[in-house]
This record gives C-alpha cells, sequence and structure tokens, in this order.
C-alpha cells in the first residue's frame, strides 16, 4: 500500500496555488477570490494569511530565496575543498529551485510588479545571495583552484545563468533527474572555468569601442516606435498590467489613434514576440553563413558573437517575449512556440555538427550541451547594462571561452 502524505499546511498550499495562478494568467490579472477559490477557501479566510495580492507575492518571492539562501549556506558548509563547495552550490540550487519550480518562475517574472519597500527586500536578498556565490568563486580563485584570467563576476554571472535557467525548461519526469541535471551543468561549467594546468590563458578583450549612436526616434515609423513603447512598458510593468491608454501617452498620441495600426493590445505583443524571434534566427543564421572554413568550433563561436548581439540590441524585446510569451492566446502562441523552437533547432543543428565532428564531448547529450548554451547566453537580458566594461562582442569572447573550454572534446 503508498503511503498517503499529510496535505500540506495552508499558507503552503496557498503559496504553490497563487504562483500557478500568477504563472498561468500574470500577477495583474488574478484576482484573490480566484485564488482563494482555487486553495478551496473563503476570499475572507484568505486576509489570515496575507495582507493583500501583492503581500502574497512578497512572501512567495521572499521565502523563496530565503529557503535558498538557508540550504545553499547550510550546504556549502560540508566542504573545504573550494571546487567541492561550487559543486555543492550547484547541486543544492538546482534542487531547490526545481522543488518549487514555479515558485522561483513567478519570482522571476512578476517581481516587478512589487512596489516598495517590498521590492526592495526582494532585490537586497537576491544581491545577498548573488554576493556568496561570487564569495566562492573568488576563494576558489585564491587558492588556485579556479581561473584568474576572467573576472570573478562573470564566472559567477555564467554559472547563475545555467543553473536559473532551468526554472524555465525542466519538466519532473524527464531523463535526468535534479541531481544529473547539477552534475552535468557542473561538469561543463568547472572544466571550462577551473584553473587546469598548461590552459592557455585567456586574453582580455580589448577596450570596448566607441558605440555607435542610438538611431533617431524621427527614422522610426509610428508602428515601430509603437512596438518600441509597448515593450518598453511590457517589461517594466507586465502585459496585464499595461494599458493602451499608458502605450499612447508614452507616444503622445490619442489611444483611438493606436488602433489605426492594431486592432488590440494582444496585436502588439504578437508583434514584439514574432520579431523578436525572427531577427535573432535570421542574424545567428546569416552569421553562420560567414563562417567559410566550416570549422564547427568557429560555428559556435560565431553563433555565440550573433546569438548576444541580437539579443543586446533588442534586449526590451526578448526580455517581453520570454517572460510575456504565454499571455498570448491561441493559435498565436503556437506560432511563436513554432518560432522559438525552429531557433532552438538550429543551435541543435550547430552543436550536432560540432559532436559528429568530435570536436565535442561525447558524455553530455546535444539536447542538453543546447540548453546549457541558451542559459549560459539568454540570462544576459536580465543584468546586462550598455554601461559596463564589455560590449555584447567582448562579453561573448568571455563566454565563448568558458562554454567552450568546458564542452570541447579535450574538456
Amino acid at each position: 500500500m503508498i503511503p498517503t502524505h499529510p496535505a500540506p499546511p495552508t499558507a503552503q498550499r496557498l503559496f504553490d496555488t497563487a504562483a500557478a495562478l500568477f504563472f498561468e494568467k500574470g500577477f495583474a490579472a488574478t484576482t484573490t477570490r480566484e485564488i482563494a477559490a482555487a486553495v478551496g477557501i473563503q476570499q475572507a479566510s484568505l486576509y489570515y494569511h496575507v495582507s493583500g495580492k501583492e503581500d502574497l507575492l512578497h512572501q512567495i518571492c521572499v521565502s523563496s530565496l530565503e529557503q535558498l539562501l538557508a540550504e545553499v549556506q547550510s550546504a556549502v558548509l560540508e566542504s573545504v575543498n573550494p571546487l567541492e563547495r561550487i559543486r555543492i552550490l550547484a547541486r543544492t540550487h538546482v534542487r531547490a529551485i526545481l522543488k518549487h519550480q514555479i515558485r522561483y518562475v513567478t519570482m522571476l517574472n512578476e517581481m516587478r510588479a512589487l512596489s516598495e519597500p517590498h521590492r526592495a527586500k526582494v532585490v537586497a536578498l537576491r544581491r545577498n545571495y548573488a554576493n556568496m556565490v561570487r564569495s566562492l568563486i573568488e576563494e576558489a580563485q585564491a587558492a588556485g583552484s579556479i581561473r584568474n584570467d576572467i573576472p570573478s563576476r562573470y564566472l559567477y554571472l555564467a554559472l547563475l545563468n545555467v543553473l536559473n535557467w532551468a526554472v524555465l525548461w525542466y519538466r519532473k519526469g524527464q531523463t535526468l533527474s535534479e541531481e544529473e541535471l547539477a552534475r552535468m551543468f557542473t561538469s561543463i561549467y568547472l572544466a571550462g572555468a577551473s584553473a587546469l594546468p598548461n590552459r592557455a590563458p585567456f586574453e582580455m578583450p580589448d577596450p570596448r569601442p566607441a558605440r555607435k549612436k542610438k538611431e533617431s526616434d524621427a527614422t522610426q515609423s509610428t508602428l515601430e516606435r509603437l512596438l518600441d513603447a509597448a515593450a518598453a512598458l511590457f517589461s517594466r510593468k507586465g502585459y496585464a498590467a499595461t494599458s493602451t491608454r499608458e502605450i499612447a501617452e508614452i507616444l503622445g498620441i490619442r489611444k483611438a489613434s493606436l488602433y489605426y495600426h492594431i486592432e488590440n493590445k494582444e496585436d502588439l505583443l504578437y508583434a514584439i514576440c514574432k520579431s523578436s524571434l525572427e531577427r535573432i534566427h535570421s542574424d545567428v543564421a546569416a552569421a553562420l553563413k560567414d563562417v567559410k572554413s566550416g570549422d564547427p568550433l568557429e560555428r559556435i563561436r560565431a553563433l555565440i558573437r550573433a546569438h548576444l548581439e541580437n539579443l543586446v540590441h533588442c534586449q526590451v524585446a526578448h526580455s517581453v517575449a520570454v517572460g510575456e510569451m504565454r499571455a498570448l492566446s491561441g493559435a498565436r502562441l503556437q506560432e511563436v512556440i513554432a518560432l522559438r523552437d525552429a531557433y532552438e533547432d538550429l543551435v541543435r543543428s550547430v552543436l550536432a555538427d560540432a559532436c559528429k565532428a568530435g570536436v565535442l564531448r561525447a558524455d553530455i547529450g546535444v539536447k542538453y550541451l543546447c540548453l546549457i548554451l541558451l542559459g549560459l547566453l539568454n540570462r544576459v537580458e536580465l543584468w546586462y547594462r550598455s554601461s559596463g566594461p564589455f560590449s555584447p562582442g567582448q562579453l561573448a569572447r568571455v563566454f565563448e571561452t568558458i562554454f567552450l573550454t568546458g564542452a570541447e572534446a579535450t574538456s
């Protein structure tokens, strides 16, 4: 007889149920009445646990981060070996975020809905966790276990990029368990980041070149300016919380004038998602064609460079495509998913060719090499700032070194 497990406390069920609804519908479009009904309690009973909907989102974010920080801090104390501590960190991190996967996705997508001081507390917790990860990297650098020729900032961001991307694609019951995923992630990462003997040093990129002037708004069509304004608002406030009136106000036009270009708000989201995915596919495909030598590793380098250049150039649009795609309806959602899958197929085919040529390690499947690479690259849109020390091309040099050094057959 299969033993039964007691139901989780009401507060935990409340967090899980609310997170699922926020993930499905968006924070702004979800009501406390819907949350209470899904939990199976009266709406008034909801306020025994939280003061309101925003407080509920705040508690989901805070409890998730506090638990992650506590579990990882405790786990890394099991070892004094710098590399083993990084392995433990990765294993504990993956296990924790996948245990409450929807809560973490909700935090990533909806944290922007928090007002001060709620948001400040969540940002502070995220910063504390990032600082802990960075300190472990720096301790390993000081011990000579992790390479010193790449700044610790980019080493820790690369690790968190790969680990956190898993919440968006992992499905329970897949071939690999959370433990196996963590081992695979750290195998690639540490092979690329470790200070191995006889390793050729990474040459720091040249100083940032002068930036090109941004295209003037005067040269953009009204529709292009409309899409830019909508993307900025969707990224900052969320699709559900943005009104067409707000978009019109940014452009300095009447709300009625919007409908000369669109029929409804979803038209804007659809156009943003579709164009961002078509553009990155086109840019990467063009970069691959420019690799005349056919060298599999050079093709991967070209892919990484083109992907990051496009990601940064269309940073806001890509943020919207990742975070708001689910708000599309019916055939539009399926079309955008098909475009996303087609791009992933392109990336996978480049890696598959390199595997067939024997230049990438054979102990990790192409599917997971692809997911690791996309995680490494795609999370950049969350933290990259044009005022930072590296241009997109220079950052690509850093990440291609970490990935290819870890994924090459000689690793």
